[in-house]
């Protein structure tokens, strides 16, 4: 079973970019909504990222949202994860040296969204190595799917 899903931003569930959710992202956070999980974002950025959270009306989706500039906060993905049995929270994100280490040092099941700006980004470490890699949300999507027997 799943506790919960964290999700990065940037690259992950938005276009920064081209300024709309990436392909599949929609979907899937339907999905995991019908499914009464909690869902976290966490990615870089201020009131400006805040703002197109609002824009694309995807706030309704979050438990709660954390933004902020700099590194990502390894204490921010700790808050969302459950301390019991980490591997039933998620973590879904593009960068292997990111957003995968912090959500694997944290006992967590990781998926790296291996597409875009950060594809050829490779693991440099164990540390690194994501449990799933996947080419799309919708295949993220197959795998909650699967976990959620």
């Amino acid at each position: 079973m799943i506790h919960s899903v964290i999700f990065d931003w940037k690259q992950t569930l938005y276009s920064p970019e081209r300024r709309e959710l990436n392909e599949g992202a929609k979907d899937l956070l339907d999905y995991l909504a019908g499914k009464i999980i909690p869902l976290y974002l966490i990615g870089k950025g201020g009131q400006e990222m805040h703002d197109e959270v609002d824009r694309l009306d995807v706030r309704r989706y979050f438990t709660e949202i954390f933004f902020a500039e700099g590194d990502k906060n390894p204490e921010d993905f700790k808050k969302c994860i459950d301390e019991a049995n980490p591997s039933s929270s998620f973590v879904i994100g593009d960068r292997t040296r990111g957003e995968i280490e912090i959500g694997n040092s944290l006992g967590a099941t990781t998926i790296w969204l291996q597409v875009g700006k950060f594809s050829q980004e490779l693991p440099e470490s164990d540390a690194q190595k994501p449990m799933f890699t996947v080419h799309g949300l919708h295949e993220a999507q197959a795998i909650l799917m699967q976990s959620q027997i």
